[in-house]
């Protein structure tokens, strides 16, 4: 019976309805949105370290994030090989450097993460990643591009770079470089582009740059070593004393430090945190507007009601059931619109967002309690219902 009254108040006004259900499916939209960019930075913070196959991560003091790691000399890795559990040791470097756009009457140069490694070095997890660089890197000057780079780095075909691109000559850093192949991988939010070349290719590029000096250092342990009892030695064994040039971190640390600035300590997380609040107070106000005035045109209704002995608390139960189916109405369609806009926003601006299944269920509650949270508001005006004025 209840439930039945709270669809007959949202059916007997049903332009009044198909107002609160755009509302609620326009914050819907937004919080899904908000969290999937918001996921996405977490996501993109680690994007290229997730793909490495590391144990122990080696890197300067004054390390700042992935394409701004600095650098530190190279005896640090030939020091580390020596400590027991080590398997291997490989160095690894990363800056950012100026792409020109290779297409004619073009030129344009953009900032472009560009990654050096030994080829014949495992490590990459993605084998497909580590055999094209095997194979393909074999000169300084080729390079592998990112097919997740953005359009404005110049692929022949205006969006995507691919094997059409393969053997296209441009410049880094105003020295010539040649397609060779490409790998998809993603760059986060620190570069529009990435590309992969030889260490000695790196260098090349890289002016005031040595092969002596090195980003990272990537360390493989023997199997059934403990990373952390690994980490604790090396720490102790390279030299600094108590100023080190170098720190030690395993790959759950270098995880967990690489979220926490993009997430905690930049704009971008605090950004779409903020936006999932507007969106939720949008919503709200919507909602609550639509209800009260909903209210209010049945005033007479509700006080009869009251004078037929209903409580208060029986009102204020029937409002609150229109909120909740509100919710639910406005999420379904909110839920496909995001659906759409998740593909669009991936596949047009390379961006990994992604909607789970924590984020599914977050939102649907959200979306509920948003709701109920304006049904109270507009359930308050029943409290002012007096039969009395019926007469």
């Amino acid at each position: 019976m209840k439930t039945f009254l709270a669809w007959r108040n949202l059916v007997h006004n049903r332009v009044r309805t198909l107002v609160a259900v755009a509302g609620v499916t326009f914050a819907v939209v937004l919080i899904f949105m908000q969290l999937g960019f918001f996921g996405a930075v977490e996501t993109t913070a680690t994007v290229v370290y997730s793909a490495l196959d590391f144990d122990l991560c080696i890197r300067s003091k004054d390390y700042l994030h992935f394409a701004d790691s600095r650098s530190f000399p190279d005896a640090r890795l030939k020091q580390a090989q020596g400590i027991a559990g080590v398997k291997s040791v490989s160095p690894f470097y990363v800056g950012i450097r100026l792409w020109r756009n290779p297409q004619p009457n073009k030129g344009e140069e953009y900032g472009v993460m560009v990654m050096g490694c030994r080829p014949q070095d495992p490590l990459f997890l993605r084998e497909d990643i580590q055999q094209t660089a095997r194979e393909v890197l074999v000169k300084e000057d080729v390079v592998l591009i990112d097919s997740l780079t953005r359009k404005e780095f110049g692929p022949k075909n205006g969006s995507r770079f691919g094997d059409e691109d393969i053997g296209v000559v441009t410049e880094v850093m105003h020295r010539k470089v040649r397609v060779g192949g490409h790998f998809r991988l993603g760059t986060g939010f620190a570069s529009n582009g990435a590309v992969l070349m030889t260490d000695r290719g790196y260098v090349r590029v890289s002016p005031g740059q040595s092969l002596s000096h090195v980003c990272l250092g990537l360390i493989k342990l023997e199997e059934g070593a403990d990373a952390d009892d690994v980490a604790a030695r090396m720490r102790a064994a390279l030299p600094g004393g108590r100023n080190p040039d170098v720190e030690v971190l395993t790959r759950e640390e270098v995880l967990a430090v690489e979220r926490n600035r993009w997430v905690g300590r930049t704009s971008f997380g605090l950004i779409f945190q903020l936006g999932v609040g507007v969106a939720l107070f949008v919503g709200t106000a919507i909602v609550y507007q639509v209800l009260s005035a909903d209210v209010t045109s049945l005033m007479p209704e509700y006080a009869t009601l009251k004078a037929m002995g209903y409580a208060n608390s029986y009102l204020m139960k029937v409002i609150l059931q229109q909120a909740v189916v509100l919710s639910l109405l406005g999420f379904l369609p909110g839920w496909g619109l995001a659906q759409v806009l998740y593909y669009v926003t991936s596949e047009g601006a390379g961006i990994p967002i992604q909607m789970t299944r924590q984020s599914l269920l977050l939102v649907l509650v959200l979306s509920v309690v948003m709701c109920v949270l304006s049904g109270f508001g507009a359930a308050r005006k029943t409290l002012n219902a007096d039969p009395a004025e019926l007469f």
